[in-house]
């Protein structure tokens, strides 16, 4: 009789515990592997956005995020239309994700980054275990077997650089330079959130912090 191990990992995060299964984010796409100069060409090619203020005022159909659907035109995305969705949490603007949707090739963002959330384990022959670990603030790719991957650019491995991108309008900036997609020339969209009320920033900070009652 065979006996079976089941580890389940408990890890703290700015948002406390979370109990996640351990092969977690392990998404592979057969597409992505036999087209991947296709794909490659998704992420390098130059995509146009035409938004100049990304309002983000309505729920995503989780109900605990905003979300702005923005449409993308790349030069070989002609047969259905690309996408960039930006979903920031609704009790804490700090934790938001973009990405980039193309459904014709994948059902699933070819292109993302989140600002905080799990931590990413990358399945890649080679790389030990310690290793493949990846925190975030993180992008994910594919790999040309069509694994995902997280990363970090180097400005996310800079400890001053990384607290900078906490700021939402300076992280797609990050994000726009990293995929290739621009407003017009070199401009980029400004995010506001929440323009439909008066606009309070929610944070992951207690909001009472250092205020005493009497």
């Amino acid at each position: 009789m065979m006996n079976y191990i089941v580890i389940n990992l408990v890890y703290s995060s700015k948002f406390g515990q979370v109990s996640k299964w351990f092969n977690m984010g392990q998404h592979q796409f057969p597409q992505i592997k036999e087209n991947y100069s296709f794909y490659n060409n998704l992420l390098s090619e130059r995509k146009s956005i035409f938004a100049e203020v990304i309002e983000i005022n309505k729920k995503s159909n989780n109900h605990n995020t905003f979300e702005s659907i923005e449409e993308v035109i790349h030069p070989t995305a002609n047969d259905d239309k690309m996408f960039l969705l930006v979903h920031v949490k609704i009790n804490n603007h700090d934790f938001f994700q973009f990405k980039l949707r193309y459904k014709s090739f994948l059902p699933a963002p070819f292109f993302r980054f989140d600002s905080d959330g799990e931590t990413h384990r990358n399945k890649v022959d080679g790389i030990r275990f310690e290793e493949s670990q990846i925190t975030t603030p993180h992008f994910h790719k594919f790999n040309e077997n069509g694994i995902e991957i997280a990363y970090k650019t180097d400005k996310l491995l800079d400890p001053k650089e990384s607290k900078a991108l906490e700021d939402i309008n300076l992280c797609i900036i990050h994000f726009f330079y990293e995929s290739n997609t621009r407003l017009k020339d070199d401009d980029f969209p400004e995010i506001k959130i929440m323009t439909d009320t008066l606009g309070f920033k929610m944070t992951k900070e207690d909001p009472n912090q250092n205020i005493y009652f009497l």
